[in-house]
């Protein structure tokens, strides 16, 4: 595995993280990956460049970043804290975030209720929290809710497609709101539930007129305007409101 340094640059008023590889190249390079912002430098270069380079890093990724304010929102990710309110598909979670005499982390969702609740043991930092704050929503949330996606693409499929689903997946995924493999494999992002029950059942349409039509052609959206006449609406949904919607 490539060794790797941690920086930061300060955008929009954001400090957004920056992997920084040394190699044996000629050249700097700059690009945006899932969760930080990847600088790879020439092994030679010392720390006068580097902060220099830095600098053009940050002008970079600001002009990137204003033109699709996504970015922010995909590499900071929020922090929580005790008593704040997640909102799942028109229903309303209040956070219990609290230390507990463990030398681990736990939590558990309470439907009925209505909480989420996070344990964290002493001795953690406040990055420490925040990192596990976010992975435990996201464990919870695709276990709790993944039955309920099951049911509603199964009952999708048995209305209007008919087709063989092989799986079914909720995982949180950044770079694309769900996906279907030519194995038959059904994927949705975790994040589709911060959106509305239209939208998740748009990208669900989405998702199975694949298994007929495994392309974006003219015949692929036809397939979807059959199910869904009204579907470009909760396209723009997701166009205009997506970049909110991250844990």
């Amino acid at each position: 595995m490539a060794k790797y340094e941690n920086k930061y640059v300060k955008v929009l008023g954001k400090r957004i993280p920056v992997r920084l590889y040394r190699e044996w190249r000629s050249s700097i390079r700059f690009s945006i990956g899932k969760k930080y912002v990847i600088m790879r430098i020439p092994m030679v270069v010392g720390d006068l460049i580097l902060s220099k380079e830095l600098e053009k890093l940050r002008i970079w990724v600001t002009q990137k970043a204003q033109e699709d304010p996504s970015i922010i929102s995909r590499l900071v990710p929020k922090s929580y804290e005790n008593g704040d309110s997640l909102t799942i598909l028109n229903k309303t979670y209040t956070l219990l975030i609290n230390e507990y005499d463990r030398n681990n982390f736990g939590g558990q969702i309470d439907q009925s209720n209505q909480t989420i609740e996070i344990k964290y043991p002493q001795s953690c930092s406040s990055e420490e929290l925040d990192h596990a704050t976010r992975e435990i929503i996201i464990k919870l949330l695709n276990r709790s809710y993944l039955p309920l996606i099951k049911q509603r693409v199964y009952k999708t499929n048995d209305t209007y497609f008919k087709e063989r689903i092989d799986g079914i997946r909720l995982k949180y995924n950044t770079s694309n709101w769900g996906s279907c493999s030519s194995k038959r494999n059904i994927n949705l992002s975790t994040r589709l539930l911060l959106t509305t029950e239209e939208v998740l059942d748009y990208v669900i349409v989405h998702e199975l007129s694949h298994l007929k039509e495994l392309n974006h052609s003219p015949r692929f959206w036809s397939i979807v305007e059959k199910v869904m006449p009204d579907y470009k609406k909760h396209e723009k949904w997701l166009s205009t409101y997506g970049n909110t919607c991250y844990i």
